[in-house]
């Protein structure tokens, strides 16, 4: 007889944000071997139709969410972002099952006022099996007081063979993510109205877009602000540029290690990030390069593309192929799994 498939509850913000392909990324590469129910807190403000099937639950809405758990019977729990790992705890402890969470970057960065020491003590609980986290917020974790124990480093869920192509690049200038503050994306308009011989695209998602479209257009829309783009079309628009200019805001400083820089360089695309911490330069390696000013930014792009940092960047980016890192997730409900179906436990850690 072939062994059950383990049930995991995935506890999501928004679902099926086209930002967030990290969680898209994950999904598809466990949902053949587990059996999967997504439950999102709220509706995505910029979705696409290519996703999973899914359950919209309010954030206030606690007895519905529990009692979808209690029908469900997860083996794990599993969320994304480091203010859902108290929300987790307390599924997984109605239910004596476990539970994991992946953080991102700005959640620890920048953690919601008040939440982190709950959510480093619902971490740090029996419920637990893991949380991963970048390698460069290891340490601010562990100085919140986190078990190191339950801390593994792990890199961003990154589908490189979707991206890896060898063949010619068109000549234009990208930049893409979520349309925030933390993005600093009206640099790359001013950069691009200093430019106007070359031709940038901006694929910005949801959220300050309209923001980004009058700075544009007060800059005489030196940009082409590009709609929503599901993450499956992604590759194709990749291949048309010569380099992806990251902008990021030194004074919020909350962007990550942005998967456009690899998915970028697995496209044969320049990469040139916005210099805003050190751990960036790791994440960029020797194939990209970093700025600090517009300036800087437009005497890079200025020059073909190197085709030695090209070549250099097709090996950096498979270096972070999810494939890699995989098996540090399923290790951990591995684990669980083995271990008997805990008794209820306490819910609200503090």
């Amino acid at each position: 007889m072939a062994a059950r498939k383990p049930r995991v509850l995935y506890l999501l913000q928004e679902y099926p944000q086209v930002s967030e392909t990290y969680i898209a990324n994950e999904l598809e590469a466990l949902w053949q071997s587990c059996d999967i129910r997504i439950v999102a807190r709220t509706h995505a403000s910029a979705s696409y139709e290519d996703h999973f099937p899914f359950t919209v639950i309010a954030k206030e809405d606690h007895e519905t969410l529990a009692a979808l758990a209690a029908e469900f019977r997860p083996d794990i729990v599993h969320a994304h972002y480091l203010h859902n790992a108290v929300t987790a705890h307390n599924l997984a402890a109605r239910i004596g099952g476990a539970f994991t969470v992946r953080l991102h970057s700005f959640d620890v960065l920048k953690p919601l006022p008040g939440s982190l020491r709950l959510s480093v003590a619902a971490i740090n609980g029996p419920a637990c099996a893991g949380a991963l986290t970048f390698p460069f917020t290891m340490e601010r974790m562990l100085a919140a007081g986190t078990n190191p124990k339950k801390l593994h480093a792990a890199p961003p869920v990154l589908r490189i063979d979707r991206f890896l192509d060898r063949g010619p690049n068109g000549n234009a200038i990208m930049n893409t993510g979520a349309a925030l503050p933390k993005k600093n994306m009206e640099a790359y308009i001013d950069l691009a109205a200093a430019m106007p011989a070359r031709r940038f695209n901006l694929y910005a998602m949801g959220y300050d877009v309209s923001d980004l479209k009058a700075h544009n257009m007060s800059r005489g829309n030196p940009v082409r602000l590009v709609p929503p783009v599901a993450p499956r079309a992604m590759p194709g628009e990749y291949k048309k540029h010569e380099w992806l200019v990251y902008t990021a805001s030194p004074t919020i400083n909350t962007v990550g290690w942005p998967m456009a820089v690899a998915e970028a360089q697995a496209s044969g695309v320049g990469v040139v990030m916005q210099d805003i911490r050190p751990d960036l330069r790791e994440w960029v390696g020797p194939a990209g390069y970093m700025f600090r000013t517009i300036e800087e930014a437009a005497a890079i792009i200025a020059r073909p593309f190197p085709a030695e940092r090209r070549e250099a960047g097709f090996a950096q980016a498979q270096a972070w192929d999810f494939s890699r890192h995989l098996g540090t997730l399923v290790k951990l409900w591995s684990a669980a799994l083995a271990r008997p179906r805990r008794g209820k436990g306490k819910p609200n850690p503090a």
